[in-house]
């Protein structure tokens, strides 16, 4: 074995553990059951009873389902206190079963709980049903009786196309299986289609549903206020202290005069929640209409505090201990204007003198609603000094960009930069001042950036530079896409692919920076191979870096339960000297396995990769650890 390369992150995660609250059921907006049993601590004179769920009808589905929503048996480790325990929960079962079978549409179900043989409302509640040692058989009898369908379906009031459709898209049908949970659903539906249709306030008012047990039908009534059309008006703001209203106000970018749509708010709550000095944000409608017909738009915040500070540590085996640290600042003016302050040292007991450390100090002043709400000016500048293996850089760079989001999904960047580079590689010691202008377009659809499942991540970078020392002018282009493929509703199967092209027209190699030169091999490239290790190479140094680089990824990720994963993969990677992928370089190949457990901040990943054809200087294979997906 060469060498082994592995990152070791540090991290501290605190985990809150609040007690579950006590459950209660709600049919129709009747309260079933409920109420706190005594916790374990309190419980006195516990009873102790084994429990059997019996039905006559031959459906395995639905007895299933009855034994996994049975307080009886789901608390059957948790004895009651006393028999007026046990009988309290055995009438909280039946109102919880009976329920359960309204939405299986069973209207004429029967349930009878025998507690030792008997009846519950035949039991003294000051009896003994048992010594200590003994459990009280308890048998729940589950007559369903004949499924329901739905009979005659009246929306009061609502007869608009958008609510009918509505209510038939929920399966409120004549003819259909009469479901408790589909009247439910498409009360929530027919209220969502009325606010899409301008009525902010609609709500159904009254349900009226009567059991024909004759006919086995379940007639319904929905009797639906759809209150007044709203257009929105003036906007107010409540809460904000250090915060301007009037920025805030000017940032939400309320269309007044528009129509009210729910996808409105929530644009406008999306817009203000983009804000890193907001802590909450809350979107609603004044009820009354001003003046002019229109309805206040009021929008209440509540704000983050100003200052933060943060440190990290990183361990690598190969390049050592590092350092990090942070400061921010976000609210300097009152208009949410930020600073942030980031510094870090690495190579620590690695280095033998200053200039093998590796350093960063950078500064970002941000500035969001730049000349429109949709717009945000970043202003930074970096000091830094790294030692990778292909080359030794110290710098500075100075960069100025306008930020646009143009919807939820696409971003579009533009902006200036200065970079001032001393650079020791292959060619030997080099000064670089390159002035560049920047433009980035960012489409991202995915479902989630650390664990995607689902969508599409495509970027693609246009910049021409000017090295001024050379006057030399070069073009670089380089474009990435990710795309996501579930296999199964639940996602537990998830096909991910990624694929990156870029080149820089004009220049030879030894005019371009060696930090702006295109690279592969390593963590978040090609797995196995030594960082930054594929491409050119100049013997007796090592790899050089190229004008021209293709690399791809293809990942299986499968779930094997609810928090352990694998992940099968490979990847490849071409890095040549010439623009347009010239050169004879060979395109390298990387596979290994990863092994994912998943937590709520996303999952933990640890890849294991081989290198197909290494070459000097790259590992028999490598080890990798992070938190969230490789890609």
């Amino acid at each position: 074995m060469k060498k082994i390369g592995l990152g070791l992150v540090l991290a501290a995660v605190l985990l809150l553990h609040l007690p579950a609250p006590s459950v209660a059921f709600e049919l129709f907006g009747v309260k079933l059951f409920g109420g706190e049993e005594a916790s374990e601590s309190e419980i006195v004179d516990p009873v102790s009873y084994t429990v059997e769920v019996l039905m006559e009808r031959d459906d395995p589905a639905v007895l299933d389902k009855l034994r996994a929503n049975s307080l009886l048996v789901g608390k059957q480790d948790q004895p009651p206190s006393g028999t007026i325990g046990l009988i309290s929960r055995a009438r909280d079962d039946e109102a919880n079963l009976l329920a359960l079978l309204f939405e299986e549409a069973f209207y004429g179900a029967t349930i009878r709980t025998l507690i030792a043989g008997r009846r519950p409302d035949q039991i003294d509640v000051t009896e003994t049903l048992s010594a200590p040692q003994d459990k009280v058989p308890v048998t729940v009898h589950v007559n369903t009786g004949p499924v329901f369908r739905f009979g005659a379906i009246r929306l009061v009031g609502g007869n608009s196309t958008s609510v009918r459709e509505a209510a038939a898209k929920s399966g409120l049908i004549s003819g259909e299986r009469a479901s408790s949970r589909v009247i439910i659903q498409s009360e929530t539906e027919i209220v969502r289609a009325a606010q899409r249709a301008g009525h902010p306030f609609a709500e159904v008012a009254k349900r009226e549903v009567v059991a024909d047990h004759a006919t086995r039908e379940l007639d319904v009534a929905l009797h639906v206020k759809l209150g007044p059309t709203a257009n929105l008006g003036t906007v107010r703001v409540e809460g904000a202290d250090r915060l301007s209203p009037q920025f805030l106000a000017r940032q939400a970018n309320v269309p007044q005069g528009e129509r009210y749509h729910p996808e409105t708010i929530a644009r406008i709550r999306k817009n203000l929640s983009s804000l890193e000095a907001l802590a909450s944000v809350s979107v609603t409608l004044d009820e009354t209409a001003d003046e002019s017909g229109s309805y206040p738009v009021l929008i209440k915040v509540s704000e983050r505090k100003r200052r933060t500070i943060g440190a990290g540590a990183y361990y690598s085996s190969v390049d050592g201990l590092a350092l990090q640290t942070f400061w921010q600042h976000r609210n300097l003016f009152g208009e949410a204007e930020s600073i942030r302050l980031d510094a870090s040292v690495g190579r620590l007991f690695e280095a033998d003198d200053l200039d093998e450390f590796d350093a960063l100090f950078s500064a970002l002043y941000s500035v969001p609603g730049f000349l429109d709400p949709s717009n945000r000016l970043n202003l930074k500048g970096t000091i830094l000094q790294e030692d990778p293996d292909p080359y030794r850089r110290r710098g500075v760079v100075f960069e100025a960009e306008i930020v646009r989001k143009i919807n939820d999904y696409l971003t579009l960047t533009g902006g200036a930069k200065f970079d001032w580079a001393r650079i020791d590689d292959a060619f030997g010691r080099n000064s670089y001042t390159t002035v560049s202008l920047p433009v980035t377009a960012l489409y991202d659809t995915r479902d989630n950036a650390l664990d995607p499942t689902r969508g599409v991540y495509a970027k693609l970078l246009g910049e021409p530079l000017l090295e001024t020392s050379s006057t030399s002018f070069f073009f670089v282009a380089d474009a990435e896409l990710r795309h996501y493929l579930a296999l199964d509703e639940n996602a537990r199967f998830v096909i991910a692919a990624r694929g990156l092209v870029g080149t820089i027209a004009q220049p030879t190699l030894s005019d371009i920076p060696a930090h702006r030169r295109f690279y592969a091999g390593g963590g978040g490239s090609v797995r196995g191979y030594d960082y930054l290790n594929i491409g050119p190479r100049v013997a007796g140094f090592g790899a050089t870096g190229g004008l021209s680089r293709v690399e791809g990824s293809l990942e299986a990720r499968a779930k094997l339960t609810e928090t352990i994963g694998v992940v099968p993969f490979v990847d490849g990677g071409l890095v040549t000297a010439e623009t347009l992928f010239g050169g004879t370089d060979d395109f390298q190949i990387g596979v290994g396995l990863g092994l994912r457990y998943y937590t709520a901040v996303g999952p933990i990943r640890l890849d294991i990769a081989v290198p197909l054809d290494p070459r000097s200087g790259d590992p028999d294979f490598a080890i990798y650890a992070g938190i969230g997906q490789s890609f």
